[in-house]
């Protein structure tokens, strides 16, 4: 969810140290697949897929999560 309430769901993403590239299934209503977001603009992002605790901590997290 971006800062301005706009979901975009997406299926893979890069990013560097200010800007995320998502990329979307199917593409949106004016046809675009992809969407580049600064950090500063994303609220939140929700993970629906089982994602493994070590890509957090790649991403600089510390902790550990429950196994579920």
């Amino acid at each position: 969810m971006t800062e301005l309430n706009e979901s975009i769901p997406f299926v893979g993403f890069v990013y560097d140290d200010t800007l995320m590239v998502v990329q979307r299934q199917t593409p949106d209503a004016i046809g675009a697949r992809q969407a580049i977001i600064p950090f500063r603009a994303i609220s939140y992002i929700k993970i629906t897929a089982i994602v493994l605790p070590k890509a957090y901590t790649e991403f600089g997290f510390k902790g550990t999560l429950p196994k579920v």
